[in-house]
């Protein structure tokens, strides 16, 4: 269908009425005019209205039809720009759906790793609480130092036996509160601690004789063993496992004055034939003290010999061959040397120390039969 443009037509109407009234007011001045001067005054006045509305309908015609295509190039713009909108609109809604699902896996990939990790954490948390039940649950005290020989662990022994808390020791230096002191009472250098090298050197560290102190300031006597702790190939610390050895010391005590009430000599050798222990009767018979014997080979020194001098082979001597067959070996009219060099006779009876099954040494007793006889 074909638009009839409404500005012209009204225009053209509103002509026409005006031409219509210009005529009825030039007849109405008819009657005053000469007839051929109103013809000329008629006729002017309508070509002027009727040029001066061709001018105006050109003009309006013109003026509407570059309305129309700037109407026409503005529809243009609006659609392009509408397209571009719409262009935008889907990239935008493209990105937030993209960033959206971008996001959605970001969540569930923290969400994942911090379930992970609280599982992991609780894992840790259990486990840690299964290996302090196991270190509280041993006999002997444990307890852990880092590289610079702070207290990182202990177990309840440990705080049972030294008298601090776990939180008065962990965090602080095992030496200054433990290890800080000799027996005499002279100060012990760190450099000397024997737990102190196990982190250091990297060797285990058996110490059977020492002591430790507890939080009221007294003294005990232990034997703990100090074991570096590696983190990869990094020295990180030492474990150190250690006992009260006052029942032991009491009863080696008792031993020692039951073994010095007997009249006989009695000794005792570990299997390569060295001095372990040695009672007061021994140390008077042979002239030798405790602190002379222990640790020394036995046959080079107080058995050598026979009576007239020459050599007693150590194969051939029955002391020996407890510590080789297992078996009880007796012997008479034998002789021992003293420490000045001379012999006396003696009767002895050789027998192995057995643990377990295992022979780990012999024990000697013997005594001069000149005089028990």
């Amino acid at each position: 269908m074909i638009k009839i443009p409404r500005i012209p037509i009204i225009f053209t109407a509103a002509f026409l009425l005006v031409a219509i009234i210009v005529c009825l007011v030039n007849y109405q001045l008819a009657g005053t005019s000469p007839p051929k001067s109103f013809a000329l005054y008629n006729f002017g006045s309508i070509a002027s209205i009727a040029a001066l509305f061709g001018l105006i309908l050109y003009l309006c015609v013109r003026s509407t039809e570059q309305a129309k295509k700037e109407q026409d190039r503005l529809q243009v713009k609006i659609e392009s720009i509408t397209d571009t909108l719409h262009d935008a609109q889907s990239s935008l809604d493209d990105a937030v759906e993209k960033k959206t699902f971008e996001m959605s896996v970001i969540n569930g990939s923290l969400n994942r790793e911090i379930a992970e990790r609280i599982q992991a954490e609780s894992e840790g948390i259990k486990l840690r609480e299964r290996l302090q039940a196991i270190l509280n649950s041993a006999g002997d005290g444990i307890f852990g130092i880092d590289s610079k020989g702070i207290v990182t662990f202990v177990n309840q022994k440990a705080t049972e036996l030294l008298g601090w808390s776990r939180e008065e020791l962990i965090g602080h230096s095992h030496h200054d509160l433990v290890h800080h002191t000799h027996e005499s009472g002279a100060k012990f250098p760190v450099q000397e601690c024997p737990i102190y090298m196990a982190y250091k050197d990297g060797n285990v560290h058996f110490e059977d004789d020492d002591i430790f102190w507890t939080k009221n300031g007294r003294s005990f006597p232990v034997e703990y063993t100090s074991t570096p702790l590696l983190d990869g190939d990094n020295l990180a610390g030492a474990v150190v496992i250690f006992k009260d050895i006052s029942q032991t010391k009491k009863m080696e005590k008792q031993l020692e004055l039951i073994l010095d009430s007997a009249g006989e000599g009695i000794f005792g050798l570990d299997m390569k034939g060295n001095v372990t222990f040695m009672n007061k009767s021994a140390s008077i018979m042979l002239g030798w003290s405790r602190k002379d014997l222990i640790g020394k080979p036995h046959h080079d020194i107080i058995h050598h010999s026979h009576a007239d001098g020459s050599q007693h082979h150590k194969k051939d001597c029955p002391i020996h061959m407890t510590c080789q067959d297992g078996q009880i070996h007796l012997k008479s009219n034998d002789v021992f040397w003293t420490k000045d060099k001379t012999s006396f006779p003696v009767d002895y009876n050789s027998t192995p120390i057995f643990e377990g099954k295992k022979i780990t040494g012999a024990v000697v007793v013997f005594r001069d039969p000149s005089i028990f006889s």
